[in-house]
């Protein structure tokens, strides 16, 4: 595959960030698109490019709200950049950041422009919960009916509330719940709670000790919110107690252990999938809240363009865009996408795993994080576990301790990728890699700049 026009590369000039919130907490007040500005707006501000020479901007969401159809458009404007401009959202689940870097990038490889703003954001506190039927009903077809008929709701047939945050999170074609298929993963794969407790504590220790060394303060952004000045993400600086105590994780129990039918039940509805059957008294469930990413609300964004574009701004590049891949599991081992997709990357720019100085890997669950580590092990017979071993994956902590504001994380991890290249002299390439629902998977391989 071709990421070059005409011999010229893309380049990354820099990239910001939001803190990433806690849904319902911090960062909870603000909309998506209102996230989103702001990361715009400070982007600019610090690359100090005149808002004319923007020509795209791109933004990854999975819930765009009817606050702002086209929300990429909404953000455009309303940080006044050129209204001939083109603006374009994108939703690939949770690979929507990368996939919104890849479309700013085949745009600008085709010559439609030579500069892009990328845009990741998402809102889980303002996912609506709705009702599901009204407009097939002629007492609530509109909302004067509604308020009309409010106490009747609860009995009108076909009208049923739907949580979206809960309708998002399980693929329709398996029915499965997100944290349903890491369990499957887990199951299949043969992995334990405490192997899964062991890589979110790493998860959890290594963000906490780079926030603590400053290592995020280049690409973060503070936001004032009505309780003070929101600077670090606040999943893991709650939750700093499981570093101090590692034994906290062992006290969660697995959830498919504390809810009705149990890890049994969870087999007779997956055992097809697993590969094996359940054993009384041996099989257990791994799955836990705390070896699972937290919802959360963020945004971040990045500005790309040509590498002569950029010199001809005076602008030096933090990165190159050397390529990506994409590839589609089966929906129900939704985290497995991530190692496909891995080596779907390499094979399109011809690079080899060894010539990642490391890699950051989205965290949904520890289970389809590691499990994706020991499938590349298994699928493409490349040692990956022993990699992380060494401690070139995930190196300044990951998803299940700074959070997943969907659409955001994949600017979340190429950012983590900028901030590497940052302190690691001795890499020249590094690849991201996601998951999402459906059996999506991402990977976006970066070149020193």
């Amino acid at each position: 595959m071709k990421f070059n026009r005409d011999g010229e590369r893309l380049v990354i000039i820099d990239a910001v960030r939001t803190p990433i919130g806690q849904a319902g907490k911090s960062l909870s007040k603000f909309q998506s698109y209102e996230l989103g500005i702001m990361t715009v707006e400070e982007l600019v501000k610090r690359t100090g490019i005149d808002k004319k020479e923007i020509e795209l901007l791109v933004a990854g969401e999975i819930s765009q709200s009817s606050k702002a159809p086209n929300s990429a458009r909404v953000i455009s404007v309303k940080s006044e950049l050129p209204l001939k401009n083109a603006a374009v959202t994108i939703a690939n689940n949770c690979v929507s950041g990368f996939e919104a870097i890849n479309e700013a990038a085949r745009r600008i490889l085709l010559g439609e422009c030579d500069t892009a703003i990328v845009v990741g954001e998402e809102s889980m506190s303002n996912m609506p919960i709705y009702l599901e039927g009204v407009r097939h009903n002629s007492k609530t077809a509109n909302i004067a009916k509604i308020k009309a008929n409010w106490n009747d709701i609860p009995e009108i047939e076909g009208i049923r509330p739907v949580d979206s945050v809960e309708e998002g999170l399980t693929d329709p074609v398996r029915n499965a719940m997100m944290i349903e298929t890491a369990e499957v993963v887990s199951q299949k794969l043969g992995m334990t709670k405490e192997t899964l407790d062991k890589y979110a504590f790493g998860s959890y220790s290594k963000a906490l000790k780079a926030i603590e060394a400053g290592k995020y303060k280049p690409y973060l952004m503070p936001i004032t919110n009505e309780n003070g000045v929101f600077e670090n993400d606040e999943f893991i600086m709650s939750k700093t107690g499981f570093v101090e105590k590692p034994e906290r994780f062992e006290k969660a129990k697995p959830v498919y252990e504390m809810i009705e039918g149990g890890i049994k039940g969870f087999y007779e509805k997956y055992e097809k999938y697993i590969g094996k059957s359940y054993e009384e008294g041996k099989t257990k469930g791994t799955v836990s809240l705390f070896n699972s990413c937290p919802q959360s609300d963020g945004a971040g964004a990045i500005l790309i363009m040509t590498e002569s574009k950029a010199k001809e701004l005076n602008l030096k590049p933090k990165a190159y865009l050397k390529g990506w891949g994409n590839y589609g599991v089966d929906p129900v081992y939704m985290g497995l996408g991530i190692a496909y997709a891995m080596n779907q990357a390499l094979e399109n720019t011809g690079l080899k795993w060894d010539d990642m100085g490391f890699f950051e890997i989205h965290e949904a669950f520890a289970a389809t994080a590691l499990g994706s580590i020991i499938t590349v092990k298994d699928e493409f017979g490349y040692d990956l576990v022993s990699r992380y071993e060494k401690g070139d994956i995930n190196r300044n902590g990951g998803t299940l301790a700074m959070g997943h504001p969907l659409g955001a994380t994949g600017v979340r991890v190429a950012i983590n990728q900028l901030l590497e290249f940052d302190h690691d002299a001795n890499a020249k390439y590094s690849m991201g890699s996601i998951c999402a629902g459906g059996g999506v998977g991402g990977a976006l391989i970066l070149e020193r700049g």
